[in-house]
């Protein structure tokens, strides 16, 4: 459609060859998210427009980068593509990836022998592994054979590389089911033996990942959740600490002898919603790590993220990049419509040019965990899209990439909006109204242009 740069548009602007804002409805239609010439019939015309003023001034940049957890039952190049990610999370480990001792000696061979010659390591066990893994799923130590996808690992750091999106792997001893049995032993690793086989286990990954192979994995986090024992592990803040040391060994062996040219980062401390192992980590151990790494399921991500900023700020290490690892919901809600306006409400919050400010996410998760739903993600058994999956996709397509930040003059507070502009001129003005009664919006950006054409994509109730 076309429109004046001061036209009233009722509800979700989105486009202009620069592209134009979305405007997200709380009521009208199904989620949909394709252009519409819709004018509501219950606006009064009479009513007063809220008005936004876009500026040219900018005030920051957007998350860099915004992405998913993965999910068991599925992968899917074609939906990682329409929805748009730029970075995944994987779930790596022992228990994936050497379920049984890859030689078959304890402790067998030493970091020193690895460290002389890469290949006393059974490259032959991990080629397997990685290619042609246990009973022909690389999640099939998460679920039944039938319940789970079909496919190898080297499938999905290949595809990913091809789609260009940045893989963020978790390094294990254990994992949550307290698998696998053999290395219960090095939970946590205090023997020499231990630690050769945990140093290994690392070094052998993250070689065949990006040595033996290109698939650029470049981002690691030192296990998932440390400070919640359901998760696996077994020992104390200072025991992680050392684990977090010796990975760090292991992994930078790697880019300093094999990928000199290379750049990695360690995420830490990895730890649930509220925790307070990331202050005792930035207070302990902050030359052991580049980026921090929390997870979020608050209705409000903000307060603990600006928390955690608050942390880091104290002990000099603003610079640090903060992912948040998990958020959105582990249960059940990503059909509900306003869980998923929300969605977008934290998305726009994690991009503010503030102490909330987010550089790189990932959703909880893409699909779910196991054909019975229990850990419920934005694609279901058969492909089924869930509602917050259209709205995860409208944030993303607003505010993934570092876009601009541009400021806004709001009459109104009735909206949550943002504006972001793209390396490529495109404009997008983001708005969200979780009050449920409709308004006029009056959008004004000439400070961009006079004319133009404009596209408007919309997620609304039924």
């Amino acid at each position: 459609m076309r429109f004046s740069a001061k036209r009233v548009l009722p509800f979700l602007l989105l486009g202009l060859s620069i592209w134009f804002g979305l405007l997200i409805l709380p009521q009208l239609i199904p989620p949909i998210e394709t252009p519409r010439a819709m004018v509501s019939q219950t606006v009064n015309a009479n009513d007063p427009p809220l008005g936004i003023t876009v500026s040219d001034r900018v005030v920051g940049f957007s998350t860099r980068y915004i992405g998913a957890v993965e999910g068991n039952i599925a992968f899917n190049s074609a939906d990682l593509s329409d929805l748009g990610i730029n970075t995944y999370r994987i779930y790596g480990g022992m228990s994936r990836w050497e379920s049984e001792d890859d030689d078959g000696v304890y402790g067998w061979p030493p970091i020193e022998a690895i460290k002389a010659d890469p290949n006393v390591v059974n490259w032959a066990f991990w080629d397997r592994t990685m290619t042609r893994p246990n009973y022909g799923s690389d999640y099939s130590w998460s679920g039944r054979v039938g319940d789970v996808w079909m496919g190898s690992a080297s499938t999905i750091f290949s595809t990913l590389k091809a789609l260009n999106i940045r893989p963020v792997l978790t390094l294990r001893n254990v994992d949550n089911s307290q698998n696998p049995r053999w290395a219960q032993q090095l939970n946590p690793p205090t023997t020499t033996a231990d630690w050769n086989e945990w140093w290994e286990h690392v070094f052998a990954t993250v070689y065949w990942l990006n040595v033996r192979n290109d698939f650029r994995v470049d981002e690691f986090e030192i296990h998932n959740e440390p400070d919640n024992r359901a998760q696996g592990w077994r020992g104390t803040v200072e025991d992680y600490y050392e684990l977090v040391r010796v990975s760090k060994d292991a992994i930078d062996h790697v880019y300093r002898t094999y990928l000199p040219d290379r750049q990695y980062a360690i995420h830490a401390p990895v730890s649930l919603g509220g925790s307070v192992w990331p202050f005792k980590a930035l207070r302990d151990i902050p030359a052991l790590f580049s980026s921090l790494n929390v997870h979020n399921y608050d209705t409000d991500i903000s307060v603990y993220v600006k928390k955690v900023r608050d942390w880091a700020n104290r002990y000099n290490h603003a610079q640090f990049p903060l992912w948040l690892g998990e958020w959105g919901s582990y249960t059940n809600d990503y059909g509900n419509h306003a869980f998923a306006l929300n969605l977008i409400n934290n998305m726009m919050r994690a991009s503010q040019p503030s102490s909330s400010y987010v550089f790189g996410s990932h959703i909880f998760s893409l699909y779910d965990w196991g054909l019975k739903g229990k850990h419920q993600g934005l694609i279901g058994s058969g492909g089924k899209r869930q509602r917050s999956y259209y709205a995860f996709r409208m944030g993303i397509r607003a505010l993934q990439g570092g876009k601009a930040v541009l400021a806004l003059t709001l009459g109104q507070e009735q909206l949550m909006v943002m504006a972001t502009r793209a390396d490529d001129g495109h404009l997008f003005v983001l708005m969200v109204n979780s009050e449920g009664e409709p308004h006029k919006v009056m959008v004004d950006v000439s400070a961009h242009l006079q004319t133009g054409q404009g596209q408007r994509w919309e997620f609304s109730r039924d």
